[in-house]
């Protein structure tokens, strides 16, 4: 994967994604580990790159969320999904994972898709 900052695309321009709160800047770094509160101040693009046993795929779009707890809410949902996707095809997903980065590239939160069919419940 390349360390390239991921840029929205060409419907979504840059100043309008800093206006909107965006993820950190290069250089102002959320520490890793960050606290997902359930609140934040603005919400903040968030790339779901999915790891397989093959490699990774990248996500394109990327989605705009109020937090890292939303984003991480987001991406259990999603794995429940794929990996149900993946049961009717006879596919066993439970291994996957979503890399999750914020705009600049920078990794924020792995979601193992195993961690989603643990967390059904929730």
């Amino acid at each position: 994967m390349s360390n390239a900052p991921k840029h929205p695309s060409s419907r979504n321009d840059l100043k309008r994604w800093d206006n909107e709160g965006g993820a950190p800047r290069s250089g102002h770094h959320r520490a890793h580990g960050a606290s997902l509160s359930p609140t934040a101040r603005h919400p903040a693009l968030y790339y779901f790159n999915v790891r397989t046993e093959d490699g990774l795929i990248d996500d394109p779009e990327g989605s705009t969320h109020p937090g890292l707890q939303a984003a991480r809410d987001q991406a259990l949902s999603e794995a429940r999904r794929i990996v149900a996707e993946g049961g009717l095809k006879g596919e066993d997903r439970r291994g996957w994972s979503f890399e999750i980065t914020d705009r600049t590239n920078h990794p924020v939160l792995t979601v193992r898709f195993s961690e989603a069919l643990e967390t059904k419940g929730s």
